[in-house]
């Protein structure tokens, strides 16, 4: 379906994804609308639950859960940076969601996946879902990506300034 997708990724923001996500459901309140977010961009506005969850939005946030900046750490090592201050903690979602009236939800990266809106307990309301990642192995797929875009980019860049 067009104009359904708003990829944060593109323009390089990070924790567009919850508030985009809010307002969209407040412009189409009939649509199941689904936030992913890593847990990183997230918590930069996590607060905007207490917006999603009073309300009564009919939204799902599905966190990439690795205690990392995983996006940030895969540009850096495409570039040949060292990993250094990447990493952190997390509260424990679950909670966190419950504390601002919304459903939470942890499951293990890829363990009994389902998809968070065919859950009949989840159809209606705010949920949050976290989905954490044990290993690197299990976060590649979402790194690589941006690393194989990262590589592209940082080529264009380099073919252009050589070509000016």
């Amino acid at each position: 379906m067009a104009n359904t997708l708003l990829p944060d990724n593109a323009l390089a923001t990070m924790g567009a994804g919850l508030p985009s996500a809010i307002v969209a459901s407040m412009l189409y309140p009939e649509r199941r609308m689904l936030a992913v977010c890593g847990d990183g961009g997230l918590m930069m506005n996590s607060r905007e639950m207490e917006t999603a969850a009073p309300l009564g939005l009919n939204l799902v946030v599905l966190i990439l859960q690795d205690n990392a900046y995983g996006i940030i750490r895969g540009k850096q090592a495409v570039d040949g940076f060292a990993n250094w201050g990447l990493s952190f903690g997390n509260p424990n979602f679950v909670k966190y969601a419950e504390a601002y009236g919304a459903k939470g939800w942890r499951e293990k990266w890829l363990a009994g996946w389902r998809l968070p809106s065919r859950q009949p307990s989840m159809r209606a309301g705010c949920t949050l879902w976290s989905y954490r990642s044990t290993s690197r192995k299990t976060y590649a797929c979402w790194s690589s990506s941006c690393a194989t875009a990262c590589r592209l980019r940082h080529r264009r860049r380099r073919m252009g300034e050589e070509g000016a």
